[in-house]
């Protein structure tokens, strides 16, 4: 036992270090093809992984969206499994084991100004369930990602600047109030997750940024607080669990005033493009 990696992996497994996904492109050397790959970036800059997801050929007219903005979005993590549409395929990889799943294409469906349709799907049996959703499609902010945190998917709502709320165990809708200084939309308002826990951050606030936590003090009481401030200054200072609000910051403060990124300087700006996850061998597609 002492010989083989068993120990290692088992501690490996219960103590985990976050690491960014980054959804790339590469384009061949003709121009006519191009290869999307997932690939994995680790703190200590050393393991950099790469997971073939698909590839396609351009279509003839030089014009066309499939050249610009065909490279798919990373919709979602959960459980050691990261979910990613792009085209018409939605994948689910497990980034650990490299296995990958393709779910019918049928499930993506057109977005319009109409309620959203929720499509449930049971990676087990392959049972699906639709869902209506509560609000509209452009009632979401600009990125209509969902959040996951606590068994739930969240949403900004900038209609009426509440939180959406998608519990996967009962499969019910709620809403969150934002915390008392939310009291406009604001495209810098940041919502994510740290370890395993709502966060709301105003990246507009750099080089300091506040992180506010959703605490459920209750069956149906949830509270935020102030967690911490995190000095956003250098990207290769920042802890893993805050690369995501690091990037968030660059993506969205006034050029010349970006944060230094160092070694993430070649990481997509776009936040559908990357994810933080957690290594999850249990996991399987």
């Amino acid at each position: 036992m002492i010989e083989s990696s068993y120990l290692a992996n088992k501690r490996h497994v219960r103590y985990p270090s976050p690491k960014l996904l980054v959804l790339r492109s590469e384009i061949s050397s003709d121009r006519c093809s191009r290869t999307i790959l997932l690939e994995t970036i680790s703190k200590d800059h050393r393991e950099n992984n790469k997971i073939f997801i698909c590839s396609y050929k351009f279509p003839s007219y030089p014009h066309s969206e499939y050249h610009f903005n065909n490279l798919g979005r990373i919709a979602g993590y959960c459980d050691g499994l990261v979910c990613i549409y792009q085209s018409e395929n939605i994948y689910i990889i497990n980034p650990t084991t490299r296995k990958l799943r393709i779910l019918s294409s049928n499930l993506l469906q057109k977005c319009t100004c109409l309620p959203v349709k929720t499509e449930v799907f049971n990676l087990n049996n392959g049972e699906q369930r639709c869902i209506c959703f509560p609000i509209l499609f452009n009632e979401l902010g600009n990125d209509k990602t969902s959040i996951f945190a606590n068994g739930s998917l969240y949403w900004q709502n900038i209609y009426n600047l509440k939180i959406a709320a998608f519990d996967l165990h009962t499969e019910m809708f709620s809403e969150v109030l934002p915390p008392s200084w939310y009291t406009s939309y604001s495209c810098g308002v940041y919502l994510w997750s740290l370890k395993d826990r709502l966060c709301l951050s105003d990246v507009l606030q750099y080089p300091d940024v506040d992180i506010w936590g959703l605490q459920q003090e209750g069956p149906n009481v949830m509270k935020w607080e102030k967690i911490l401030s995190v000095t956003i200054l250098s990207m290769d200072c920042l802890d893993p669990n805050f690369w995501k609000l690091g990037l968030a910051a660059c993506y969205f403060r006034p050029i010349g005033q970006k944060p230094s990124r160092n070694f993430l300087e070649k990481v997509p700006a776009d936040q559908c493009s990357t994810t933080l996850y957690m290594e999850d061998l249990v996991s399987s597609v």
